[in-house]
């Protein structure tokens, strides 16, 4: 077991629910406070010591590069992409980033979701347990599907979908960060798409030990609508809600130093403006998001809109995505 694990971070998603934004830039790079989503899992992982990286891409892979670079690196880690013409699940996408995983522990992370939460803590649980994995969990009130049984006492995951019939321990919810052995591939098939969690019920049904963590508190958001995008831009710009990776004192800003913002532009409630975009004078912005590139007439109203820079906006817009 290596003392520095990789991770494997997914962001080959559709993101059908975030559109039309995400027919612009795949959900995993919709900018939050002009920092695309993906990066904050990198940040996150960074600070737990993870420096090898598999990223997987499936909608608009082309947009990966403006970001991360032809020769693909954040913050001088290299980036190793794994494109999936055909989307092969997350067991399938594990397989198919083998060769940058190696042989250590590794990290797998949903790349779509916004997160704060213990991921040394979660390291640490599962290289003391033995376990085949170690999945991070959150209580049913947190929001998501409840579909993982957790026993508390022994931190063993008894049972995935009621799939094995055992219903003795705690309804929790897969946040979709779990740490996991290099003998995982031994339950995912050569070739095709195949669930992770199919390779997890195969590996428990032959006596392989699940283990769990669960969280109750800190930041877990799934961006996957526009008004959870704008929910999620509310809670960061209030610093009580920043902790861990994401208290840093030169994030998050509202206006981008990139961004034309005319005077007579008034702004009210938690506005982002995006770099090379443009707020003519007397418009007025109230808990908005606008996006790199948009340009913003005069007089126009916006309240509570999203703005992907695909058209011009004028007029008076209220909860919409433009």
């Amino acid at each position: 077991m290596s003392n520095r694990p990789a991770a494997f971070v997914l962001a080959a998603g559709l993101g059908t629910r975030l559109a039309p934004l995400t027919n612009i830039l795949p959900k995993p790079l919709v900018p939050v406070f002009h920092k695309p989503l993906l990066t904050f899992a990198l940040d996150s992982l960074i600070a737990t010591g993870v420096e090898q990286f598999a990223i997987n891409t499936h909608h608009l892979p082309n947009a990966f590069t403006p970001v991360f670079g032809t020769d693909p690196h954040y913050r001088e880690r290299p980036l190793s992409l794994f494109h999936e013409p055909l989307l092969l699940d997350t067991g399938g996408g594990i397989r198919n980033a083998r060769s940058a995983l190696g042989e250590s522990t590794f990290f797998l992370y949903n790349g779509d979701i916004l997160a704060d939460l213990p991921l040394a803590e979660l390291l640490s649980t599962h290289t003391s347990s033995g376990a085949l994995a170690t999945l991070l969990l959150r209580p049913c009130e947190s929001g998501g599907v409840a579909n993982v049984n957790f026993d508390k006492t022994s931190g063993r995951v008894l049972d995935l979908r009621e799939v094995l019939g055992k219903n003795l321990g705690e309804l929790t919810v897969y946040s979709g960060i779990a740490v996991l052995e290099p003998r995982i591939f031994d339950w995912i098939p050569d070739e095709g798409p195949y669930s992770i969690v199919d390779a997890l019920l195969q590996a428990m049904r032959s006596g392989e030990e699940i283990g769990g963590l669960l969280v109750r508190d800190g930041l877990w958001m799934d961006l996957g609508t526009p008004r959870s995008y704008l929910e999620a831009h509310r809670l960061l710009a209030d610093p009580v809600n920043r902790s861990g990776y994401l208290s840093n004192s030169e994030w998050p800003i509202m206006i981008h130093p990139e961004a034309l913002v005319e005077s007579g532009v008034t702004l009210e409630g938690i506005v982002s403006v995006g770099p090379g975009a443009v707020v003519r004078s007397g418009a007025v912005l109230k808990d908005s998001v606008i996006w790199p590139g948009s340009v913003i007439e005069s007089k126009a109203h916006l309240d509570g809109c999203i703005v992907s820079g695909r058209n011009l906006v004028v007029g008076d817009h209220t909860g919409e995505v433009l």
